[in-house]
């Protein structure tokens, strides 16, 4: 009688922890996706506001070296050399 009973509590415990599981799994899953969307969505903002300010900033350059705010390009300065004794 032990065994019957014992057998009939595995047949109703395995697929009640089965089910348990699943829908665990199933809600952190879930919560995964959402997370992982609202990071897609966070990392595009970025991408656009990274974009708008490189395109602004080549704006501010074009206007600078047009209207000859400073002498020369950052990358046309020179160093003059040390005179030697």
């Amino acid at each position: 009688m032990a065994n019957s009973f014992d057998e009939k509590i595995k047949a109703w415990l395995t697929p009640g922890l089965i089910t348990v599981f699943g829908v665990f799994s199933w809600s952190l899953i879930e919560e995964i996706r959402g997370d992982v969307k609202l990071l897609l969505k966070n990392d595009a903002q970025t991408q656009i506001k990274l974009e708008n300010l490189e395109r602004r900033m080549t704006d501010a350059e074009r206007v600078i070296y047009a209207e000859k705010l400073f002498a020369t390009k950052p990358e046309e300065v020179t160093v003059p050399k040390p005179k030697k004794k």
